[in-house]
């Protein structure tokens, strides 16, 4: 008769596949926030891109004038497509003139920007282009007026509720 030792066994047991298993959760959730923030920071370096170049296009087709200024007529022009006036977060950016020659308005459209992509927008040094940015939440209301590069603070207080929509006054 054989004697086996008592220790022969092989293979994991269920404490150690429950440890490997929650080292797994959490390293999935870590990449999963990881990938969320990148997505975030790619789609809002792209709407800041899209807006300046938007401005570029704006202004060496208006030359100035830009009475008449509106998504259809910049389309119509050829200088634009369609495609260009779509906003990564979801909805279309806005272009608009109020009857005045001297500036236009781009807006990023629907209420729709997060947090984070707010501050990053009225945050930035866009030189001499702008020099006006409004804020708006999600009921319409206007949060703020600031005038770009805006002070962290402000930019976060009025960015605060989320959901928010932005327009940029060029002139």
């Amino acid at each position: 008769m054989k004697i086996y030792p008592k220790n022969s066994q092989k293979g994991r047991s269920m404490i150690e596949m429950l440890g490997v298993l929650a080292i797994v959760g959490v390293l999935s959730a870590g990449g999963i926030a990881g990938y969320s923030m990148a997505m975030q920071s790619y789609k809002t370096n792209q709407l800041i891109e899209r807006m300046s170049l938007l401005a570029t296009r704006i202004r060496s087709l208006y030359k100035g004038n830009y009475l008449g200024l509106n998504n259809n007529n910049l389309i119509n022009s050829g200088k634009v497509s369609a495609a260009d006036l779509v906003n990564p977060f979801g909805g279309n950016v806005v272009l608009d003139n109020a009857a005045d020659i001297n500036w236009f308005w781009i807006k990023t459209g629907d209420y729709n920007l997060p947090v984070e992509t707010c501050i990053d927008i009225v945050t930035t040094d866009w030189g001499q282009q702008i020099d006006q940015a409004q804020v708006f939440n999600s009921s319409g209301s206007r949060t703020a007026t600031l005038y770009p590069p805006a002070e962290l603070s402000s930019a976060t207080a009025a960015c605060s509720a989320g959901n928010m929509m932005v327009q940029l006054r060029y002139h």
